[in-house]
């Protein structure tokens, strides 16, 4: 029994050494894998002191991005002492690399721009009548995203009918991003007529320049753009009498007003005379002295369009008003790049001669000749349809401009013969005579020719007048 005993206890003890020696070797593998799993992540740490809180950065378009956000951790340093290159542009869709570097260490991430940011979008309610096209833009009143919005119906519908409608507005983003808004549509008929503004019953003199639609406005309550019709053509302008033109404006919806101007006629004393007209441009120089004498020798009367120039001179200038003749504006600086410019340039240039012209004579002049005639072409090499626009537009300021229907051809080059001034400036036969000459220093020929010229048409009655507002205009053919 003993020995029996005994046995057991041996095979016990042999269970629990082997038992013991188990544990001994799992702890020490244990611990060897964690001492592994130490190095190993100290090994790593020291091999990748970097770290990122992702490779991957999701980022909103438009919002402000800053790379050192995205560092997590650098081991055995400081954030700040890490370099960034990256090219990210926050107001652009796209993928952009970026590369972390601490010393020799780098890593890389990618940062995802997207708009996932829907456009924002405010409606307004709209009323029209029954013959507009509706279209989407007539309902916003707003749109503002980082990239371009178009705008459409959520869905279409009919609405042809007077009433109110509900209508989606859908705005959507280069994303693909949409906001839909609700807004109202008013339709009714239209039954009121459009108004005409700036229609006055006028008197002018014989031979005036009318432009009819001068001033005159056009306005509906629901047609932007309703049409207007002038009826001038049975006023003659050339005759004294009583006339009438007919302005009639229409609506989209055919409503329609109509307007009579009174428009009389009175008779201009120089319009039954055979006039010259003798117009000289480009001074003042020695030559306006020497016209001015010959002028007076003749006993007839001429009309300057002086520039800024030859300021030096500018004493023949109030000779000439004192002596009554007509002051004129051609330009100040008489440059066309300047002139022609603009709209703007030429207003300005026009009020710099004209305040010059005022200062030496005392009284505003409203006689303008365009550098060129209002026919010159040069002026659509700088701005097209100039001249279509400052023919009109310095007739509405008041002014009044004078081309001509006789050139001389002085201005054809210096010294011409002065037979040749003389074929060419008698060459006309018309009841009124503008004739172009110059009186710059160069146009010694242009003085000698003017005696003849006076005789010529002296010789078939006519008179010689400077002009004024009221004056026979002639006006080219606008060609730009």
């Amino acid at each position: 029994m003993r020995k029996v005993m005994k046995e057991h206890r041996k095979r016990s003890n042999v269970k629990e050494e082997r038992k013991r020696q188990l544990f001994i070797r799992i702890g020490l593998t244990v611990l060897i894998l964690l001492v592994l799993a130490g190095a190993g992540g100290f090994l790593y740490t020291f091999t990748h002191p970097l770290k990122l809180k992702g490779g991957v950065i999701e980022h909103e378009m438009g919002e402000a991005f800053d790379p050192m956000d995205q560092i997590k951790k650098v081991w055995f340093g400081k954030p700040e002492e890490v370099s960034v290159k990256s090219s990210v542009d926050i107001s652009k869709e796209g993928d952009y690399p970026i590369v972390y570097t601490w010393r020799n260490h780098s890593e890389k991430a990618v940062v995802k721009v997207r708009d996932t940011t829907p456009p924002d979008l405010e409606v307004k309610d709209y009323t029209t009548d029954m013959t507009e096209e509706i279209k989407p833009e007539m309902f916003v009143e707003k749109t503002e995203d980082l990239s371009d919005v178009t705008v459409r119906f959520a869905e279409e519908g009919s609405w042809d009918e007077e009433g109110n409608y509900t209508v989606e507005i859908l705005a959507e983003d280069a994303s693909g991003n949409q906001t839909v808004k609700d807004a109202v549509l008013t339709r009714k008929k239209d039954t009121q007529k459009p108004e005409i503004q700036g229609v006055q019953d006028l008197t002018v003199k014989q031979g005036k320049v009318l432009d009819f639609s001068q001033g005159v406005t056009v306005t509906d309550d629901m047609d932007p753009s309703p049409s207007l019709e002038i009826h001038s053509e049975n006023v003659d302008l050339a005759v004294p009498g009583s006339y009438q033109a007919v302005y009639t404006a229409k609506d989209r919806s055919g409503n329609q007003e109509e307007i009579v101007q009174n428009i009389t006629v009175e008779a201009n004393p120089e319009w039954d005379e055979k006039i010259v007209y003798l117009t000289f441009d480009d001074g003042p120089s020695d030559n306006t002295k020497k016209i001015l004498d010959i002028l007076d020798q003749y006993k007839v009367k001429g009309t300057f369009f002086v520039t800024g120039n030859n300021q030096k001179k500018n004493d023949l200038i109030r000779l000439a008003y004192e002596k009554g003749h007509s002051i004129g504006l051609h330009t100040y600086t008489h440059d066309y790049a300047s002139v022609y410019a603009s709209e703007e340039n030429y207003f300005k240039d026009l009020q710099e001669i004209s305040d010059m012209v005022e200062n030496v004579t005392g009284e505003k002049s409203c006689l303008i000749r365009f550098p060129g005639g209002s026919s010159n072409t040069i002026s659509k090499k700088y701005v097209p349809g100039l001249m279509t626009r400052l023919t009109k537009a310095v007739q509405e300021k008041g002014y009044q401009y004078f081309d001509w229907n006789c050139d001389s051809t002085d201005a054809s080059g210096n010294n011409v013969p002065e037979e040749k001034l003389v074929a060419e400036a008698t060459s006309s036969c018309a009841k009124h005579i503008n004739i172009l000459m110059h009186d710059t220093d160069a146009k010694d020929t242009t003085v000698k020719a003017l005696p003849k010229i006076i005789e010529h048409y002296r010789k078939l009655g006519y008179a010689f007048k400077g002009l004024t507002i009221d004056s026979y205009a002639p006006h080219h053919h606008v060609n730009n």
